[in-house]
C-alpha cells in the first residue's frame, strides 16, 4: 500500500499540526498506534482527517495518547512537510 508515514510519538489532546502538501491532493490522516496497525493489516480502521486538495491542513490531535501521521497519495510526485502549532 503506497503512503507516506511520520512517527509523531506521543502527544496529548488538543496538540496541532499543519501540514503542507507540495505536488498532489492527498488523504491526510492522524492515527493513534492501534488504528495505524489496523490499517497496515488490512483491517477496518478510523483516523482524524479527510482528503485535501489545498494546503496547509491543520490537524488537532483529540486525546492523549501515541501518534502517526499518514498521508496517502502518490510517494513519488508528493512532498509533504509539518511541524507543530504552538498558542
Amino acid at each position: 500500500m503506497d503512503h507516506l508515514w511520520f512517527d509523531l510519538g506521543s502527544y496529548a489532546g488538543g496538540a496541532c499540526f499543519e501540514v503542507e502538501l507540495r505536488g498532489s491532493t492527498a488523504r491526510v490522516c492522524l492515527m493513534d498506534a492501534d488504528e495505524y496497525q489496523a490499517y497496515l493489516d488490512g483491517d477496518a480502521y478510523e483516523f482524524h482527517g479527510d482528503f485535501y486538495d489545498v494546503s496547509p491542513v491543520v490537524l488537532q490531535v483529540p486525546y492523549d495518547d501515541y501518534w502517526y501521521l499518514v498521508v496517502d497519495s502518490y510517494p513519488r510526485r508528493i512532498k509533504v512537510s509539518y511541524t507543530e502549532i504552538f498558542d
